[in-house]
């Protein structure tokens, strides 16, 4: 007894340290892509789909119970544990050699938790759970077949218990060590085949606190990241700084980047993971809509994308589909009422409704859509010039910035934010036409600029420029419009 609970304390203190630690995103963005609801239709259904339909249910309930990561581990954790068990029982294993009795727990564990961006396009979700159920049940029933059966024919096979007590009474430290040598390579096993890809748990946790509005959190995230940002961080990052209303002062002081995301296949990853969001909280409804659409026919009913589409419906007036899908919402496990966050989300984003909702088509290209579609977007609301006026700095398209610029003066009651400042500067060096002189623009913006062109004048054309001038200017519209270029959007 005194052997086993070493095997089982340790066992329970790896799982629970790596989901509950690096892998908590993870868990619960894997809770909100199981497509499971509480109604006797979908119970039917999965029943019908397939004679392993009632493992299919059970297991879509359980991984459901990700959204509470706690919950989820818990449940997991516990399931691999009684396997453990429920294999010592079956095979008769002694405590010394009960190391063994955790490959199996250890190696279920790894096929949860390697499976990164791919669970975005998994038709099989809930894969550890379906083949978790059937495997301790069929242990089980192997064990009480073969105790009924000993029961029943009241005969006990003392040379077998013989054999088994000269076996244990032959057990060694060597045998022990063995035992513990084996448990530790499985632990190690299970942890080379856990994702661990920094930059995917730094996307999961943008996207999820994107999703609670909480979008300093979101920008704290970005200023974390170490790595050269993915577009899609880019995009969540804007959208933070656009929802904080700090987008002109400090949008171009947050890193750049087109890193490739770490799958073993190169999809539309932008699109399959944020287009939903992005468009929702963009005021592109028709958009939200389609793909979040299209997601549930191809991979089902899953939470995330029932949430984007009762908010839309929310946002478009459209009271009876709003009620179908806050009822389908009702039937799930944890998503049941969010009326709270909805208000929220619409004042913001109902000042970004001032056009024609027209569904033309993005070919999957999320970020390049929106930059384009906010700046050649003329008049609107507020909200809207300001984000034409940033997209068209972000895309360099600067023919139209003086309209939007001036449209938008008079509502700058605390000053003109200073990327503005930076670009209409940099704008009338390069163009003329426009004097700024007047223009409320700060002397800690003109001499800057002045030295930027003072150095810009000593160094020349060198390739070098980027990286001399990067510590003063990185943080500028100037350094973004000269040297960051060849950024892929997608």
């Amino acid at each position: 007894m005194l052997k086993r609970i070493p095997y089982t304390l340790a066992f329970l203190i790896i799982a629970l340290y790596v989901m509950m630690g690096p892998l908590q995103p993870y868990l619960l963005e894997t809770g909100q892509l199981t497509p499971f609801l509480t109604t006797p239709v979908f119970f039917r259904e999965t029943l019908i789909a397939s004679s392993w339909g009632l493992f299919y249910y059970v297991a879509w309930f359980l991984q459901a119970c990700m959204v509470k990561p706690w919950v989820g581990a818990l449940l997991l954790v516990t399931l691999l544990t009684a396997i453990a068990y429920a294999t010592r029982w079956v095979l008769r294993v002694s405590d010394t050699w009960f190391g063994l009795c955790w490959i199996i727990p250890f190696f279920f564990l790894s096929t949860y938790t390697e499976i990164g961006y791919e669970i975005y396009v998994s038709k099989k979700p809930a894969f550890v759970f379906f083949v978790v159920t059937p495997v301790l049940l069929g242990l089980l029933l192997v064990g009480s077949i073969r105790w009924l059966w000993i029961l029943l024919k009241h005969q006990h096979d003392v040379r077998q218990g013989k054999t088994r007590q000269r076996f244990s009474r032959s057990a060694n430290l060597a045998s022990y060590v063995l035992s513990i040598v084996v448990f530790a390579a499985m632990g190690y096993y299970f942890w080379g085949k856990t994702y661990q890809d920094l930059t995917f748990f730094n996307i999961l946790e943008m996207k999820q606190a994107a999703e609670r509005n909480d979008w300093q959190r979101v920008l704290a995230l970005a200023r974390e990241n170490k790595a050269v940002p993915t577009r899609l961080q880019v995009c969540l990052t804007r959208l933070a700084l656009y929802k904080t209303g700090q987008m002109g002062d400090q949008l171009f002081a947050y890193p750049e980047g087109s890193a490739n995301y770490n799958a073993p296949v190169q999809r539309q990853w932008l699109r399959l993971i944020g287009a939903p969001l992005l468009y929702y909280h963009y005021g592109k409804l028709g958009f939200a809509y389609r793909w979040a659409m299209e997601d549930i026919v191809e991979y089902g009913m899953r939470p995330a994308d029932l949430r984007i589409l009762h908010r839309v419906a929310m946002l478009n007036g459209e009271e009876t589909l709003a009620e179908k899908y806050a009822k389908a919402l009702q039937h799930t496990l944890f998503y049941h009422d969010e009326g709270t966050r909805i208000k929220q989300e619409a004042q913001t984003i109902r000042p970004l409704l001032n056009y024609t909702d027209q569904l033309d088509g993005d070919d999957g290209l999320v970020e390049f859509y929106l930059l384009q579609s906010f700046a050649l977007t003329d008049g609107g609301s507020r909200e809207m010039v300001e984000l034409s006026l940033m997209c068209s700095l972000i895309t360099k398209q600067l023919d139209g910035f003086w309209p939007r610029f001036m449209a938008l003066l008079p509502t700058w009651k605390e000053g003109i934010p200073r990327h503005y400042q930076e670009a209409a500067l940099m704008i009338t060096q390069l163009q003329g036409g426009m004097e700024t002189s007047q223009l409320p623009i700060s002397d800690e913006v003109r001499q800057r600029f002045d030295r930027l062109v003072e150095a810009s004048a000593q160094l020349g054309d060198d390739a070098s420029n980027a990286y001399r001038l990067r510590p003063e200017f990185g943080d500028t519209y100037w350094y973004y419009y000269f040297f960051v270029e060849g950024m892929k959007t997608n």
